[in-house]
């Protein structure tokens, strides 16, 4: 058997000796000094770096997201009372079951026809069931954000019909009047009219007669004449005026009477206004 044949690039040819190690050593000090070599190992420290900078860049974003969430809150409990969720069609087709309205932060002098207000249950008007699973805790942790008050159960919400010194007529046959001028209201829901209950009413100071939009489906004002208050809402028990549906964002609107008590004049200037019974 023939031993395998070395390369002959690796072994000197016979007679001559092999290259010396000085003279590669030689050609390299020949070089200029201004020779740098073709390829520089690429310091440790610099992935490390590379990383640190874009986690910096991260923690200051995730900063700035939280104190904008902050400056958020903060601007909704200064001009925002709270959020409500409507849990019935009393106010439709403004208002629908589901809708979240944002609360503005309520003055007596503010409230005027047409407003739609917030306002604790004055006399016992609704039967209060507790949420439970995961809408209480949804309504746990508004409440703790004060986004929702504590007794948000015994809460509704209505248009305000008159204030103090309205009187108001109902003829039971669709008619509405206030401080003698009949009233048409845009907001009504399709089909339904001003109120099928007959009534006459004039509001006392320190509050205010209020409807629901659906009149057919609105425990309001109208069937509550025969409690401690007359029907009649104290202005103490308003929480705030709804301005603004802020959920679903399809129906996200600014709410408003449609111009429906632009020519009812004030009770001190009308001269139909009357006592009421």
């Amino acid at each position: 058997m023939t031993a395998p044949q070395e390369d002959a690039e690796d072994l000197p040819e016979a007679g001559t000796s092999a290259p010396a190690a000085a003279d590669a050593t030689d050609g390299a000090d020949e070089l200029p000094p201004s020779y740098e070599p073709v390829h520089r190992p690429t310091p440790l420290a610099a992935p490390e770096r590379a990383e640190a900078e874009p986690a910096s860049r991260r923690r200051g974003s995730t900063l700035l997201i939280v104190l904008a969430v902050l400056v958020v809150v903060a601007l909704v409990k200064t001009f925002v009372v709270q959020t409500f969720g409507i849990p019935s069609g009393s106010m439709e087709d403004t208002l629908l079951e589901g809708d979240r309205v944002a609360v503005t932060m309520y003055d007596a002098d503010d409230v005027d026809r047409g407003d739609i207000v917030v306002f604790t249950d004055p006399d016992n008007w609704l039967t209060v069931t507790e949420p439970t699973g995961l809408r209480g805790f949804v309504q746990d942790a508004l409440i703790v954000l004060h986004l929702l008050p504590e007794d948000s159960g015994h809460h509704l919400i209505k248009r305000v019909i008159g204030v103090a010194g309205d009187r108001i007529v109902a003829d039971g046959g669709g008619s509405l009047t206030i401080n003698g001028v009949e009233v048409h209201e845009p907001y009504l829901k399709s089909g339904r009219s001003a109120s099928d209950v007959a009534f006459d009413v004039t509001v006392p100071d320190g509050y205010v007669w209020v409807m629901g939009d659906n009149r057919a489906n609105s425990a309001d004002s109208r069937f509550h004449q025969d409690d401690a208050n007359g029907g009649f809402v104290p202005l103490d028990d308003v929480v705030g005026v709804a301005k603004v549906v802020l959920w679903p964002l399809s129906r996200l609107e600014t709410l408003d009477d449609g111009g429906a008590f632009d020519a009812v004049p004030d009770a001190a200037m009308s001269t139909t206004a009357g006592t009421g019974p």
